[in-house]
């Protein structure tokens, strides 16, 4: 398998089921080894993303400033240690203190400064140009603010420093900084995507989170730049290469441990550099060597991670939607290690150990539980498990769990491993000491019969259900047939539930059929694993198929009548529901009588509306309604 798409699939397992994008980088020796774009551009039309997507990576902007500061303090231009007031007259605190503030407290966050403008942080649009009534605008606040502490007594993220610093670098230099740093930085690594928000370049269009307008930023030097990940990637190079952008004096500055603290036991504060959150990263699960520098950004819509690692000459970079819910420096960090395992041979675990292959090839597969599916994936010292339904869509249940040579566990302590006896393999797992099995490993069966292969795909919708019924607020009002991917004779009746249903969800019965017209349920799983399972039972009732299954009965969906404004008062006399499909625009329900229940369901035969817990109802192009 291409390791590109290893490393893709294995990001996809601990992405949210709705995601907007995710994209990634892996740089070695100045070559790009992996990278990928997850996901849509977060336009109405969610038009795949691409290579010329870009993504706001915020406070990675940090290491752009510092790089353009220290280009200038190379030109003797500037001096770290030089009172900021001296390059900004303008610049003015109620606090008297800020006079003593100098670009090395703006860059190692000991500032002192309040912390965030947070007027214009993000905005829909920004100039073409850096605005300098954006820079009236930080002067008239700091000119209404005081300082949290003296300048150097301790160090505390602050944004606020950077702005500071990004008027120095446009003042001293006398070019917008946007253009700065275009003309000295990313055009001379032809980074052409890597940009500020001022001066974007428009072949490259921001990715937005779904539902959201595009994100900008008139803040430039804490916040602004917007970039591929292949991109950063040739930035963050720069860090282990001789080139003509930053000296190796003014990289070897940064890197220094510069941060401040008064406090003894207070280690992580001192592992602020230059721009840098961290200049010596140590990963309790990696060997990364020393010196490891690492970068954070999170605006109102992402999150990202630029980690440059000297030891194996690599630059890594991530950055998500925040609506993809992953950990960005834990997810770069288990794809590097299993890129340098499976492609160079070099093992960077130190704290569990690689999956034995022998264990692999027994225990990899489809496990069930009565109502989900879940898939094993196993991949360095890690295996997720997945839910993955019928419909393709899938969620993490157990995410990387760690192989301690003995079985697996997660970062709660709890243990999960695998055990074969003659009735099948089975997955166990610990709760607070208590061990019990959980879900069996599917097997392939007898190969199905015409009459069952016919079924597959098939809809049936519940005809027998009460007024007063609640769990058909939620689940069980149709379902359809389907195959159990990659197993042989085994299908899975998939009921409906409502959309994105957060209690039960989807549930996924998985059986065997016995005859033509009657399925079971097969789990073995004692304790709590095979309970509510499944026996469908198919019947001809008026030349129409119907079937008995999980206690309601079900009416073949091919057989609906067409709605055609039907009310309580007008429906034929039966002793089942009235259940009519309908493919126009449905705006108006009708009216419902005391003790009767009137329920709507989409297309996918999800609950959109349910009377006996009504909702204002939203018009709907094509679904099912059900007299009850």
């Amino acid at each position: 398998m291409d390791i590109t798409k290893k490393l893709s699939d294995i990001l996809k397992l601990n992405l949210a089921p709705n995601f907007t994008s995710v994209s990634y980088a892996m740089m070695i020796d100045g070559e790009i080894v992996a990278s990928d774009v997850l996901g849509h551009d977060g336009t109405k039309e969610k038009k795949m993303a691409t290579d010329h997507n870009t993504y706001n990576v915020c406070s990675i902007s940090k290491i752009f400033c510092t790089v353009a500061v220290m280009k200038l303090v190379e030109q003797g231009k500037l001096e770290l240690d030089k009172p900021v007031c001296e390059y900004l007259p303008d610049f003015k605190m109620l606090d008297q203190r800020y006079r003593q503030i100098t670009l090395r407290h703006c860059l190692n966050h000991s500032s002192g400064l309040p912390g965030t403008q947070w007027k214009h942080f993000s905005a829909t649009h920004v100039g073409t140009a850096d605005n300098d009534a954006y820079y009236q605008e930080v002067y008239a606040h700091f000119a209404k603010s005081h300082l949290k502490a003296d300048p150097g007594e301790y160090s505390v993220y602050c944004n606020d420093g950077f702005t500071l610093a990004e008027m120095v670098v446009a003042k001293v230099s006398g070019i917008p900084f946007g253009e700065f740093c275009k003309k000295y930085i990313t055009e001379p690594i032809g980074a052409d995507s890597t940009r500020s928000s001022t001066v974007l370049n428009p072949d490259y269009q921001v990715i937005r989170e779904d539902g959201k307008s595009a994100e900008y930023f008139y803040l430039q030097g804490c916040g602004g730049f917007t970039t591929t990940m292949p991109d950063l990637c040739k930035f963050g190079n720069l860090f282990l290469c001789g080139n003509a952008v930053i000296s190796e004096q003014s990289k070897e500055e940064m890197r220094k441990m510069q941060g401040v603290t008064f406090m003894p036991e207070d280690k992580d504060t001192l592992c602020y550099g230059l721009g840098w959150d961290n200049v010596e990263l140590k990963d309790p699960d990696y060997d990364l060597g020393e010196h490891v520098q690492v970068k954070g950004g999170n605006s109102f819509q992402f999150t990202s991670k630029l980690i440059v690692i000297p030891k194996y000459n690599a630059v890594l970079t991530i950055s998500e939607t925040h609506d993809c819910k992953i950990d960005v420096q834990a997810e770069i960090l288990r794809m590097f290690a299993l890129y340098m395992y499976e492609e160079k041979g070099i093992n960077l675990y130190k704290k569990y150990q690689i999956v034995p292959k022998e264990l692999v090839e027994k225990f990899d597969g489809t496990y069930l539980v009565p109502s989900q599916i879940y898939k094993t994936h196993f991949f360095g010292t890690d295996l997720t498990i997945i839910n993955k339904d019928t419909r393709g869509r899938s969620k993490p249940v157990y995410s990387n769990l760690k192989f301690n040579g003995t079985d697996f566990e997660d970062a709660s302590g709890e243990h999960y491993f695998f055990k074969e006896y003659p009735q099948g393999k089975f997955l166990f797992y610990t709760y607070r000491g208590k061990v019990s099995p959980h879900a069996m490993k599917a097997q392939n069966y007898p190969k199905l019969s015409e009459v069952w292969e016919k079924r597959i795909g098939k809809r049936y919708l519940a005809i027998d259900l009460s007024e007063q019924d609640m769990v058909s607020n939620e689940m069980m009002n149709g379902f359809s047939i389907e195959r159990l991917s990659d197993i042989e004779g085994v299908l899975v009746a998939s009921f409906s539930s409502v959309p994105d249903g957060e209690i039960y969800g989807r549930f996924e019965g998985a059986f065997v059929p016995k005859d033509d017209n009657t399925g079971s349920g097969f789990l073995l799983t004692p304790s709590n694993g095979s309970r509510d399972l499944i026996d469908p039972y198919f019947v001809q009732m008026d030349g129409v198929e119907h079937c008995y299954v999980a206690s309601y009965l079900y009416r073949e969906e091919s057989a609906l009548a067409d709605y055609k404004g039907e009310t309580f008062e007008t429906l034929p006399q039966t002793k089942y529901n009235c259940v009519y499909r309908f493919s126009e625009k449905l705006e108006k329900l009708p009216q419902v009588p005391e003790g009767r229940r009137l329920v709507v369901l989409n297309e996918e035969m999800e609950v959109v509306y349910d009377s006996q817990n009504p909702k204002d109802f939203k018009a709907q192009e094509k679904g099912y309604i059900s007299f009850i």
